[in-house]
């Protein structure tokens, strides 16, 4: 691994926290730029300390370290803070939110389980573990309330268990029952999923077998009512708007509508920096934070959403490569792991405000406003030289 190659991660990263900073600056003003540079500091030190740690020393304490996340989210939700959530520890004016840090133990926690039988292709058996380990913190999380988070590891469990071996079939079944839970929102999604997985599974598996998997699924399917009905208002919001985005423009969809508005109003390169008239005029919600694509497209265009994507695919296939020339499993899958956070958080923060996904709490990495967030990334990206310079 040669050193230009090592240092195109912190030059993308550096790169991609100056976007968010003039971001952060122009949807926010200066009061969140200067918390946002508060944390900085932080997040590079701890990307220093991440680079320096010996990885066997990782691999020791990392079920300590998971550990010590699943007590944070345990604690957040009696102590914590946030609108209609408890997300946040609050520390004066700086909050820190354990789910991050939730994250990268997971991952490093999975890619040490899925190291130890390096030789012996995954079975559906061998699920249990990684399953469990993902399925904590989740569920955790989801009690805050915080589904879009939660979502984040599941993916990272898929990404991960895909790269060791497990059969994409297996993958189906595991997930089908989230699957179809989702789908179920909707009838006309869900008819459509139960008869194209009807298919496939009876193609691939025996009868028997066949009929206990879609009977799971059927029975999640159903229950996705009964679980509407249990969500909070504004959880039921988003789901409604992103299957009517235009029923109540002034109302459900107005963060989606407004979002889609103020991208689409910058045309190919943009109105120009702090020039942006949607975030200006108060119709863009949370313009610094989830919403900050939104801003970036208004005021740089087309070309400027399209280099911030570059510079997002970059950093992605850099962790990737180091992780393909690494010599131990367990360095592998760290950068898999932290490649599919990244990428997965991207995907759904600009995907829910261009309108094809519902709209999340998902912020975008190193550009939206959080230094809970900035610290992991930064930390994710120190993990990645450390297996980079370190292959073993």
């Amino acid at each position: 691994m040669n050193r230009r190659f090592e240092l195109g991660l912190p030059v993308l990263s550096f790169l991609l926290t100056g976007i968010g900073l003039l971001a952060v600056y122009s949807a926010g003003g200066s009061v969140h730029l200067i918390r946002q540079l508060l944390f900085l500091p932080v997040a590079v030190a701890c990307a220093t300390v991440a680079f320096l740690t010996p990885r066997r020393l990782l691999y020791g304490i990392a079920e300590w370290l998971y550990a010590f996340s699943l007590l944070l989210l345990i604690l957040v939700l009696f102590v914590g803070t946030g609108p209609g959530s408890n997300r946040w520890f609050a520390f004066g004016p700086l909050l820190f939110q354990p789910s991050e840090l939730a994250k990268l133990a997971t991952a490093i926690l999975l890619a040490k389980v899925l190291s130890i039988r390096r030789d012996v292709t995954l079975s559906f058996r061998d699920l249990a573990v990684p399953v469990a380990i993902a399925l904590a913190p989740a569920l955790l999380i989801m009690a805050e309330p915080d589904l879009s988070t939660a979502s984040v590891f599941a993916v990272l469990l898929s990404a991960m268990l895909y790269w060791r071996g497990l059969r994409p079939l297996y993958l189906l079944l595991l997930f089908m029952p989230v699957i179809s839970f989702a789908a179920g929102f909707s009838l006309i999604t869900w008819i459509p999923f139960f008869v194209l997985l009807a298919i496939i599974v009876f193609v691939r598996l025996r009868v028997l077998r066949a009929l206990s998997a879609l009977a799971v699924s059927l029975i999640f399917g159903l229950l996705s009512p009964v679980v509407l009905s249990m969500l909070k208002e504004y959880q039921r919001e988003r789901i409604r708007s992103f299957f009517a985005p235009w029923f109540d423009p002034h109302g459900l969809s107005w963060n989606a509508i407004q979002s889609q508005i103020a991208i689409g109003s910058g045309r190919i390169l943009g109105k120009g920096l702090f020039h942006g008239t949607q975030k200006r005029l108060g119709f863009l919600p949370n313009r610094h934070t989830d919403f900050i694509f939104s801003v970036i497209g208004e005021e740089t265009g087309l070309v400027g959403s399209l280099i911030l994507l570059g510079l997002f695919a970059a950093l992605v296939h850099r962790i990737l490569r180091i992780g393909r020339f690494c010599r131990d499993q367990f360095g592998t899958l760290l950068c898999i792991g932290f490649a599919t956070i990244i990428a997965y958080q991207v995907f759904t923060n600009v995907g829910m405000l261009l309108g094809i996904l519902p709209i999340t709490g998902i912020s975008l990495p190193f550009v939206s406003y959080g230094g809970s967030s900035l610290v992991l990334n930064f930390t994710l990206v120190g993990l990645t030289l450390n297996v980079a310079v370190r292959p073993e």
